[in-house]
């Protein structure tokens, strides 16, 4: 089972960097093998092991926005880059939907370092939503 935390890091760097991964399950595996990125949850840290069917939605969801456009909003939410959105990155973001929307987003302002910030963060996912979808 991933940790939240290797799902966000997992969404995180496709997002960021646009790093192809050829399937979500590939990249868990990838973390998990990997003992530089992967960040087991320990009673020290706070972290919660997330259920499986969680792990497994934001991965199809980060399938779905796609490496084209993963950093591209990412860019424009997390950065704070007013950057322009192709129409068909926002077509992608239409039909990933809201949920997944939301879901990516709360997932990477839950790690520490986004979670000072998280209204601000908050407010651009809401406001790049809202210009997709006029």
């Amino acid at each position: 089972m991933a940790s939240f935390c290797k799902v966000t890091i997992i969404a995180f760097f496709v997002l960021a960097s646009g790093v192809f991964l050829s399937s979500p399950t590939q990249a868990i595996r990838t973390n998990e093998q990997d003992s530089g990125l992967a960040l087991e949850p320990s009673p020290d840290n706070g972290e919660d092991i997330i259920p499986k069917e969680l792990s497994h939605y934001l991965g199809e969801c980060v399938k779905k926005i796609g490496e084209e456009c993963g950093p591209i909003f990412f860019t424009r939410i997390f950065i704070g880059k007013n950057n322009v959105i192709p129409a068909s990155c926002c077509k992608k973001l239409l039909d990933m939907g809201e949920e997944c929307h939301d879901t990516i987003t709360e997932s990477i302002i839950s790690r520490p370092e986004f979670r000072a910030n998280a209204t601000i963060y908050e407010t651009r996912a809401v406001d790049a939503w809202n210009m997709c979808s006029q």
